[in-house]
Parts: structure tokens; sequence; C-alpha cells
């Protein structure tokens, strides 16, 4: 079935007055002519500084800490997981405007004589281009490539087709090679805040595990329709996997995670649950964060907004956490039914260094804080990202962004050789080994032979000679990097978008709690919950429950199989056919006559 897109053709026509000749050849708004600028040093810096604040990710946004997926959702649902995105060309112009910046940087920055200085500011400019195709690809699939400013009258150009989504993902790659040649090894003070060799390294892990991995898991369908050559590489998943193992393995052994003890969150440390809390960003451990400082004041709202919007984890992602012996929760008695205190006991040390535990104690405080039900929908609240009170409010928090982290080019590495089917006990001790030593986690030593069936059931589209290592790999990559950015493109590119939408789990589950009544979830002897059926709210409540633990079921709130479950409701199922890419704007294919086709199974009403 077909998305239909309502098309005005009245709005389309205003919107064409910023097509892509508008925003591909517009002359920086700056007004800045090369004879006049690019200089020095600090013009060149200057210049680029902007990229970072325009491209990178930020706390507050979709594409960083607050996505949703099926691992943790919050109070609303994304268009993703409605089915409600349409074409959209204000996100698209944007962009574009940040890409034709950063090639007429590269055109017309040769005044500045001082090739070094040049060429290493060159290396920005290539890592934020290819920072941009790479978000571009991910979203929209296949997309025209431009590495020259455009001008007006170049209409062959302004009206091109779009480029082979692998093409350009190669092109990537490409750029972020001639970044790692021009980039100084750090920065010095400013460190980890500007792009390093290893910062366009890391990146290139990310960009072809992520491709390598798309055009494996949907090979055969309308997504991949061809695989190109250029230059004589035949862009296929391997050969793309390859490159993101390569590109991972010449980061590790630079880096080391972050291990310290500084705030005494628990009594055996918490460095897990401190690193994404620390003032100033860890320089072993952060290969490129934002920074942010309550001085300048540059802050971010991430605690505001996990606190209003209640962001909850879910069943399905607590299950993913091995027990501290380093088997799976299947193999404990009564698993399915474990209540909020068992369901924490002698599980991977992250647990309760990513949500809130029966012993939670909250940052600067002493005494155990009762899980409050004004901040959370599912009973597992998120604590990783939360500081003390002080960061609570609107634009409050200071606390440094990770936007590349030394883990996650350890976990690239690491599912990049499953997938190739050569993962080797060396590797898995390098990788996830050094990820578990962190917070004393049992290690996983050798190269998993034996299928976790719960991880097979949560990911049927897995496969490859070493399935149980990709899925034991899949596993640490969701308990380590959860909300920091990365589950729905892990989920699109893996094929498993279903997962997403609350059709394909008839809601997302909670806490196991049985039936309705009063609870001492934590176990410290005083009621701290009630549950009741719409309508029958008890004439008597223990006085120790406060008005806002009296979660009512029979509205948001419904119980399946005895488990807390929100958004039962909801009923958009996932369509493979279309909902792995976003449509292309439909202004833009008016503005390009046709020339940009739409992707597979969206219909935006044109008839090019």
């Amino acid at each position: 079935m077909k998305k239909t897109i309502f098309t005005i053709a009245i709005a389309i026509a205003a919107l064409c007055a910023t097509s892509c000749e508008g925003f591909l050849t517009k002359v920086p708004e700056t007004q800045l002519s090369p004879e006049s600028f690019f200089r020095t040093e600090a013009e060149l810096r200057l210049f680029t500084n902007s990229f970072y604040s325009t491209i990178l990710p930020n706390p507050a946004s979709a594409a960083a800490a607050e996505q949703v997926a099926d691992d943790h959702i919050s109070t609303s649902l994304s268009a993703i997981q409605k089915g409600t995105r349409l074409p959209s060309s204000k996100w698209w112009n944007g962009s574009f405007d940040v890409l034709r910046k950063i090639n007429y940087f590269l055109e017309n920055n040769t005044r500045c004589e001082d090739l070094a200085v040049r060429e290493k500011y060159n290396g920005v400019a290539y890592f934020f281009r290819a920072y941009f195709y790479y978000e571009m690809v991910r979203q929209f699939g296949d997309m025209p490539y431009y590495d020259r400013v455009v001008g007006s009258a170049d209409t062959e150009l302004l009206n091109k087709p779009r480029d082979n989504r692998s093409y350009v993902m190669y092109m990537v790659l490409k750029d972020l090679d001639k970044a790692a040649e021009r980039l100084p090894e750090a920065w010095g003070a400013e460190d980890p805040y500007r792009v390093t060799k290893d910062a366009a390294l890391a990146l290139k892990s990310r960009v072809a595990l992520f491709e390598g991995t798309f055009l494996k898991y949907h090979a055969g369908s309308e997504y991949v329709k061809e695989t190109p050559t250029v230059e004589g590489e035949t862009l296929t998943s391997e050969w793309f996997l390859q490159q993101a193992a390569s590109a991972a393995e010449q980061v590790i052994g630079k880096h080391s995670l972050y291990k310290g003890n500084t705030m005494k969150l628990e009594k055996n440390g918490a460095p897990y649950r401190e690193f994404f809390i620390l003032e100033d960003a860890d320089k072993s451990e952060n290969i490129l964060a934002i920074r942010y400082n309550a001085a300048i004041p540059v802050r971010h709202g991430i605690q505001f907004d996990y606190k209003n919007a209640r962001h909850s984890a879910t069943q399905r992602f607590v299950n993913h956490y091995l027990l501290s012996d380093g088997k799976s929760i299947t193999t404990k008695a009564n698993w399915q039914n474990l209540d909020y205190k068992e369901t924490f006991t002698g599980r991977d040390p992250r647990l309760t260094q990513t949500l809130q535990g029966p012993t939670y104690v909250a940052a600067a405080e002493t005494a155990h804080e009762v899980l409050s039900w004004e901040r959370t929908l599912t009973g597992y609240r998120i604590i990783k990202f939360i500081s003390d009170s002080s960061h609570e409010g609107a634009t409050t928090s200071a606390t440094d962004w990770p936007v590349i982290r030394y883990a996650e080019v350890l976990l690239n590495y690491a599912e990049a050789r499953a997938e190739l089917g050569i993962l080797s006990a060396d590797d898995i001790a390098k990788t996830i080994d050094v990820i578990r030593d962190r917070v004393g986690m049992k290690k996983m030593s050798t190269v998993p032979s034996e299928t976790d069936a719960l991880m097979q059931e949560y990911y049927p589209n897995a496969k490859g000679s070493q399935l149980a290592a990709i899925l034991e790999v899949r596993r640490e990559r969701t308990v380590e990097l959860f909300s920091e950015g990365f589950r729905q493109w892990d989920l699109i590119r893996w094929a498993e978008g279903k997962w997403m939408c609350p059709a394909a789990n008839q809601g997302y589950q909670g806490i196991y709690i049985g039936t309705v009544g009063e609870f001492d979830l934590d176990g410290d002897g005083a009621k701290d919950v009630l549950f009741y059926n719409k309508g029958a709210k008890p004439a008597t409540i223990d006085k120790a429950i406060a008005a806002t633990a009296q979660i009512e079921i029979g509205g948001n709130f419904t119980l399946k199989d005895g488990r807390l479950t929100y958004f039962a409701a909801e009923k958009y199922a996932w369509d493979d056919k279309c909902d792995y890419l976003w449509p292309i704007p439909a202004d833009q294919r008016t503005a390009t006559h046709g020339a940009l086709t739409q992707n597979p199974g969206w219909d935006d009403g044109l008839s090019f």
C-alpha cells in the first residue's frame, strides 16, 4: 500500500521560491568575499565554527537524547512511530544551506598563505560535509551529490537526478579519509570539542557500518536497486563492512573508557553513570563532544525534558541486560514475572546505572529516592544523563554531550567483524570485554556459538555465519549506547523497524505488577504506588502513597499479562515497503521538474 501525501498546488508554488536553486546558489549571508576574508587562521576558524553548531546533534534534538524507538518512550510518539511523516522542505533547505557554505569554504580559502593552516581547516570542512551527507542518506536514501558551489546558471546540476546512495556514501568515506589526513591528532586545551583525526576515523566506522548493514539487510528490496562500481571498487555490503572495521581498528588502543568515581554515586563507584553527568567531558573516552558551560551561559535541557516528557525505558530494553554471571535473563526462574525489585537484582551493573533501581540515590543526595510516577510511564525511569536537582529547570544543564565516544568505536569494530563472519576471541578481548570491564561485568571472552532465543526473537532478520555473535554484539550495543541517538537508526539498518511501532509490541510494556493494588516496589517497607481499575479507585488508600503515585488502569495505562503497558491503543503498523526512508520533499521534486524521484511506496500526488 502506498503512502499518500496530500499536496496543494498553490503551496508547492510558494515553496519553490526556496527551491534547490536558491539554497545551492545564494551567496553566504555574511556576504564575505574570498578577496577580503580567509586570510588568517582566525578567519578560517571563525567561518568553520558554524559547522559545529549547525550540523552536530544536541541533547534536545530528535537525533540525540530524546529519540524514542522500541527501547524507550515518552509522552508523545514520534512521526515514524505513528506513521504521520510528510514531505517537509524546511529541514531539507536548511541543510543544503550548510552544504553550500562548506563547499564555498573549500573553494575560496586559498587567500590564506599558510598551507598547513589551510589544510587543517579543510579537514574540518571535509569532516562536516561527510557528516551532512551521511545524515541525508540515512534519512532519504539516494541523494544528489554536490562537491562544489553550484551557480544559478548551472541548470544541469541544479536539476540533476539523485545519485545512488552507495555512491554518495563512498564519497562520504573519501571525505573522511581527506579529513583524517589533514586534521590534527589533538587541539590541546580544546579537546575533545574540535574534530580530530580520530573523530574522522570514528565517524568513518559509523558511516561504513550503517551502509554495510543497510545493504545486507535490505538486499533485494526497493531500497537497494544496484551495486555501483566506483574507481575500481564494487560497493557491496562486504566492502563497506571492511571499511568500518579498518577505520575503527585505527582508533582502537588510542583511547580508554572513563572509570572515575569522583562523585561517589554508589559505594563501589558507578563510572558508567558518572561519565554521562560530568560537567566537563572526559578527554580519554570522548572523541568528540559538545561543550556546555553555565558561566557563558550555554546550557541544555535534557534533564528537564526527561522529567517533563516522562522518558521511560521498556521491558523489551530491560530484557537485553544479562545476569551478572553473563547468562541471559531467560535462565532465571520465573523471569517473565519478576517484580520491580527482583528485576534489578543480580544484573549487569549498567542496568542500575541507566535506570532507577530499588536502591537509587540521586546525585548529590544521600537518601534513597522513591520512584516518582511523575517521571515515568513504565516504571523504568531513565537516570542516564540525570545530574543533581540544579539541572532540572529548562536549559539549566551544563553537562557536556558526547557526539562520538570510544565505546561506540569498539562496538562498531566488533559488529562489522561479526557481520563479516570473522569476529575472533582477540577481537572480543579488545572491544566487548573492555566495555564490560569498566563496570565489573563478566567478560564474554569467547566467540558465542549458541544463539540466544530471546535475542533471535527480538531480531528475527539477523543472519550470517556468526549469527550468535551478531546477536550478542547487538545486545551489547543496545545496552551500552542506550538513549544516545542510535537506536532508531540501528533498527532501520537492521531491517527491524517495525519494533518502533506500538502495534508490533501491542503497546510498550513496563514493570510486572500482576494485578491492581497497592505496592511496595522497592521493598523498603512502605507502600509507594497504587494501581486501580478505571472507575474503581479504593475509598481508603495507604497514607504513604502520594496522589501522583495513584495510577488508573484503563486509559493510556493498561495491563497486559500483568505488565504495565502504555500506548496499547495505538494501531499504526510498520510498512516495510516505504517506512525505511522518509519521502522526498514535494516542493523539491517540483522545482527539479521531477528529476528528483520519490522514494518507494510514497505517493506525493505529482505526475512526474
